[in-house]
């Protein structure tokens, strides 16, 4: 859902990639991860570096003006009240959200613009984060956190998302399939187009997805409608809903959607599966670890042998 009117801009990652998450839907991830040869932990960092030069060797952009969580709700309510009565509230002016126009893809669907300049501030702060052997908030007996390796791409296709790729820092083992499956190899497993990226890694039964998306799939004009939406948001902007197969975590930063999910094959057995600190943690562990304003190249696909 997306609301642009009078300056107001909320883009809402849907959940029609929750699919995507049902065990036993990982036909495609399994195909991939052996036709490419795994991404080691020194290429992706040299891979992120480049990015982060990249970035901030960009002309600074104009800022994209956007409010936090609880003035958002505020000025929604605001914006309502106007709607509802048709008079606005002496002394209370709308603030101005969002001032770019969006852009359009080659299917002419409307892309949000990215506040670049914000990313690139972070990513410099979660890339010397990275860059620590021994951070404070971990413990030292436990190795040091790092964005999982990729198994199935290489990690040039980090610049290839023009949004901000965020990855989660971890300390325990992943891997590319759930021990039902085998349990593949350590890592994880990433696949990335122009506006849109998907990572993947199982663990304990468990497998954590991350979507991101600058696509604008709905627009809604009612400040009525968008309040009611931020008003199911807690503090950060977060929403959490259980699904089928676990959970999901919704919230938007540098203008763009993304979407968590964490599934396992029955959720009622799994207590790690079915409590909400699980994908907050999630959440809390997500650095910018890459994406790019121009992208790269279109590439080549072609149909690989079975």
């Amino acid at each position: 859902m997306k609301l642009q009117r009078s300056g107001f801009h909320i883009l809402v990652a849907l959940g029609a990639s929750a699919a995507l998450a049902a065990p036993g839907l990982a036909h495609f991830s399994q195909q991939q991860q052996e036709s490419a040869p795994p991404a080691t932990v020194r290429e992706q960092a040299l891979t992120r570096e480049r990015i982060l030069q990249a970035l901030e060797a960009q002309p600074q952009r104009e800022q994209i003006r956007q409010l936090d969580a609880t003035a958002l709700r505020e000025a929604l309510a605001q914006r309502a009240q106007t709607e509802q009565t048709g008079q606005q509230t002496p002394g209370t002016a709308t603030p101005d959200i969002q001032t770019q126009e969006p852009e359009y893809d080659a299917q002419g669907r409307p892309i949000a613009p990215i506040d670049w300049n914000t990313a690139a501030v972070d990513m410099r702060r979660d890339m010397a984060q990275m860059n620590q052997d021994t951070p404070a908030s971990f413990v030292p007996t436990q190795p040091p956190p790092r964005v999982p390796p990729f198994r199935n791409t290489p990690p040039e296709e980090l610049a290839r998302p023009r949004l901000p790729v965020l990855l989660p820092l971890e300390t325990e083992p992943t891997a590319t399939r759930g021990d039902e499956e085998g349990g593949g190899v350590a890592g994880m497993m990433f696949f990335a187009s122009d506006y849109f990226y998907s990572a993947s890694f199982h663990r304990r039964g468990i497998m954590y997805q991350i979507n991101g998306s600058r696509v604008i799939h709905a627009v809604e004009n009612s400040a009525a409608i968008a309040g009611q939406y931020m008003a199911m948001t807690d503090a950060q902007g977060q929403l959490v809903t259980r699904t089928e197969y676990g959970q999901e975590l919704s919230f938007n930063r540098y203008g763009a959607a993304y979407t968590l999910l964490i599934a396992c094959s029955n959720p009622d057995e799994n207590a790690e599966c079915r409590d909400e600190n699980t994908i907050r943690a999630f959440a809390g562990r997500l650095v910018v670890a890459g994406g790019s304003p121009e992208g790269l190249p279109p590439r080549n696909n072609p149909r690989r042998p079975r």
